[in-house]
């Protein structure tokens, strides 16, 4: 099993030209598990295990909770949803292991014919179910794979994927420090019916680190995103502007280097509270810069979310902010079914 986790790190990285030939989908790019939404983005490098968490990263499978099951949904934007259910199965052997499935319905839309004249409404929306393993190398070190096969659909435009993703982690708990690597989303899409394109999906490598402190109660979560790529800004961001009225040139103040390296971080903020409670807040720049209107900054870029146990349920809630316009709502619930079985 080591040598086919190293040979797909390999595949991963030997494979990044030509990756970006087709639109990724909000699946990959919008975390479902409130938890990660609150903290900025899905967890990668953490101090403990999570079922939620563990849809995003197989070395977060917490070998505690076999048989819970871990529920998030989205109420993202003008109908679109996401939803996500991971279910932790027995390991096998030193690997332990996972299933589950995500959601994204983009809403119903209003049919038209060449002509203009309306014709049935239409749905659309993506669909992927996900394998994942994890084993431990050592007492610090974890390797994780997951796999992934997909659809996405408008009406009787029909696409398919499959890919693979790798994970790195580590954990010195006598130092409160986490560290984790991953390449995710890398694989490709055919075009099944209409004139869905076919091409390999758009990849992200990440880098996350971890740190609690032994005398206080936070954690902090810091992450690099996108890493495969160092300019993330649409073009033109840092180019100089010509008065309309004058001809002058207005010049650019905006420090290139700073802004090109923030548009890859989110840091993110755990609050503990006792011992069913936690406040978590988070910040993403690139975020924040990119769905700026002017004059207009509000508190789009920052996140919040909570979590608490009520009975035999977990619930957790989130709050992200896009846009001065409106913000998007996470939620999360985590039960054991067997626990409701009549004995």
């Amino acid at each position: 099993m080591r040598q086919l986790f190293l040979t797909a790190i390999f595949a991963c990285l030997s494979s990044a030209v030509g990756f970006g030939q087709v639109n990724e989908s909000l699946l990959f790019e919008i975390t479902t598990d409130a938890r990660g939404a609150g903290l900025g983005s899905s967890v990668l490098a953490d101090l403990q295990d999570d079922v939620h968490g563990a849809a995003y990263n197989p070395n977060l499978i917490d070998s505690t909770k076999l048989g819970v099951v871990a529920f998030d949904y989205v109420d993202y934007f003008t109908g679109i949803g996401l939803a996500s259910v991971n279910y932790q199965l027995k390991p096998k052997g030193a690997w332990r292991r996972q299933v589950g499935v995500r959601f994204m319905n983009l809403g119903e839309f209003a049919g038209f014919d060449a002509a203009g004249n309306a014709t049935s409404n239409f749905n659309g929306g993506d669909n992927m179910a996900y394998f994942g393993a994890s084993k431990n190398l050592d007492s610090t070190w974890r390797i994780g794979i997951q796999t992934f096969i997909g659809t996405r659909s408008l009406n009787r435009e029909v696409a398919a994927w499959t890919g693979l993703e790798c994970f790195i982690n580590g954990q010195w708990p006598q130092r409160n420090t986490a560290f984790a690597m991953a390449v995710t989303g890398w694989g490709k899409q055919w075009g099944w019916k209409g004139s869905q394109p076919s091409g390999w999906l758009p990849w992200n490598m990440q880098i996350a680190l971890t740190k609690g402190f032994e005398n206080a109660p936070f954690r902090v979560f810091l992450k690099g995103q996108h890493l495969e790529r160092w300019d993330l800004a649409p073009p033109g961001t840092y180019d100089d502007a010509i008065d309309p009225i004058s001809g002058e040139v207005i010049q650019n103040s905006t420090f290139k280097l700073g802004d090109q390296l923030m548009r890859h971080m989110t840091i993110g903020t755990s609050i503990e509270l006792g011992d069913n409670m936690t406040i978590w807040t988070g910040f993403d720049y690139r975020r924040r810069t990119e769905l700026m209107a002017t004059e207009r900054l509000s508190a789009n870029g920052l996140s919040f979310g909570s979590h608490f146990e009520l009975g035999q349920f977990e619930l957790r809630i989130s709050r992200s902010r896009y846009h001065f316009a409106g913000a998007s709502t996470q939620l999360g619930i985590q039960f054991n079914p067997s626990r409701f079985k009549r004995s």
